[in-house]
């Protein structure tokens, strides 16, 4: 759905937030859900 530029940037982001061991689990879940209700997607 994105273009390659983008999804690419995307993917490092998701990567990088779901990466524990930099922040805790718990952090990781609030950032992605917020970055997906600041889409507009429903979690």
């Amino acid at each position: 759905m994105l273009p390659p530029k983008q999804h690419k940037a995307y993917c490092a982001f998701y990567d990088s937030v779901r990466d524990t061991s930099i922040l805790d689990q718990r952090t990781s879940t609030i950032v992605g859900l917020s970055a997906a209700m600041a889409c507009g997607c429903d979690p």
